[in-house]
């Protein structure tokens, strides 16, 4: 009986150590990571300049927005006042 556990315990363990991470896998892991994080910083320094951007002409368009419209007075006194357009219909004929 335990010869039979002794057995598959060893076919598990030899299935697994093929795939463990060698010391070299480990040391180029940490070399790609750290190249990647030179890159990753230059992207997230991009990407924070691009949101103040963003958030700043946000907040410049929503500000001409809301804006209170005021038109000079000049501009009022000028403009004769509108004229309502009356169409008269022709009643219809007897027949």
């Amino acid at each position: 009986m335990d010869n039979e556990r002794f057995a598959a315990l060893e076919a598990h363990y030899n299935a697994i150590l093929p795939t463990l991470a060698t010391k070299a896998d480990i040391e180029a892991l940490r070399a790609e990571m750290h190249k990647m994080s030179a890159d990753t910083h230059k992207w997230m320094v991009a990407s924070l300049i691009g949101l103040f951007i963003g958030f700043g002409g946000l907040g410049i368009t929503l500000s001409q927005i809301l804006k209170p419209q005021v038109q000079p007075a000049t501009v009022q006194a000028a403009a004769p006042p509108a004229q309502p357009i009356v169409i008269y219909l022709s009643p219809p004929s007897p027949k």
